[in-house]
């Protein structure tokens, strides 16, 4: 039986094929590329615009006519509202309260509770919390509350005002039927109501100071007052700037509800503001072409104001 051999296979080894590079995968970005954050802008741009900008000329237009809000078909006057506004008496006596207001008032939004924070910082101690608490608390009630509060408290019969000057010899004041010692009370009332907010803001301001600074500085055997001095009211100044800011833009706001209730404007217009001779000019005398005139000015005459301060806030942080 013959056997036969078979030799095995001398064939080459197969080349082997390397791999095919990955194809990069299809862009999951569309072939349009998104152009910026705009296209997400849109809907704030046109709510802004349609509750903000479109009222403004809208009532730009409406300085230009006499019309009466009840019942009066508006009839072209062109610039007649503007001459009417200028030329009242009553607009330059709500302008200078204005002015007034503003001078009174910021000694009780900046001052007064600039001292009190930094001497609650300082000096508080376990009834830190207590204090912040008793002097943010007149924040939260409502102004017309306030207002009706204080106007008890003035009462030439039954309030409290008058105790301290009877001690001193003083005599009963009228507080709300006589020109200056009513402008005194709403100032008053007003600033009380701004006490609490600036006290929060510099309250905030103050737990952002590092401790180590101050450590660094007693090591140096600098006292309280150059400490206050030199550290403190340095680094309070962006807080003392926003206040400012805030009580110039807004003092005419924050005392309309007072005079509304105290005073409604008087004696004789003594205690009155732009903002409330506006309220009167549209819903008292229902004169709505003078009293957009009027709302034109004031948002011309704040916007100023508001660019001056802006600027003037630029240049001391460029320095």
């Amino acid at each position: 039986m013959t056997h036969t051999r078979t030799s095995p296979a001398t064939s080459a080894p197969t080349p082997t094929t390397p791999p095919a590079a990955p194809t990069p995968a299809a862009s999951s970005v569309p072939a349009r590329a998104v152009r910026g954050p705009a296209p997400y802008l849109v809907p704030a741009l046109l709510a802004v615009g349609l509750t903000m900008y479109g009222p403004l000329l809208a009532v730009t237009a409406l300085s230009l006519f006499d019309f009466n809000l009840t019942t009066q078909t508006p009839r072209w006057v062109g610039a007649d509202n503007y001459r009417e506004v200028f030329a009242s008496p009553e607009t330059g006596t709500a302008l200078r309260n204005t002015v007034a207001y503003m001078a009174t008032i910021l000694p009780l939004s900046v001052l007064a509770p600039g001292l009190a924070a930094i001497a609650v910082w300082r000096f508080g101690g376990r009834l830190t919390g207590f204090y912040r608490t008793v002097f943010f608390l007149p924040v939260l009630i409502p102004p017309a509350v306030g207002a009706v509060m204080w106007q008890w408290i003035f009462n030439p019969v039954l309030g409290i005002a008058d105790a301290p000057l009877e001690l001193l010899g003083l005599g009963p004041v009228s507080w709300l039927t006589q020109p200056v010692s009513a402008f005194v009370a709403v100032t008053i009332v007003a600033g009380w109501k701004v006490f609490g907010l600036s006290f929060i803001l510099f309250t905030a301001g103050l737990t952002a100071i590092d401790a180590n600074v101050m450590a660094a500085a007693r090591l140096d055997r600098a006292g309280e007052w150059q400490l206050l001095r030199h550290i403190v009211v340095p680094l309070l100044r962006p807080v003392t700037t926003v206040v400012v800011f805030a009580t110039v833009v807004f003092v005419g706001p924050w005392t309309f509800g007072v005079i509304d209730v105290l005073t409604q404007g008087g004696p004789a217009g003594a205690t009155s503001n732009v903002y409330y001779l506006l309220y009167q000019l549209g819903f008292g005398y229902v004169d709505g072409g003078p009293a957009s005139a009027l709302s034109v000015l004031i948002t011309v005459g704040f916007g100023a104001v508001v660019a001056a301060q802006m600027r003037l806030s630029g240049r001391r942080a460029g320095r």
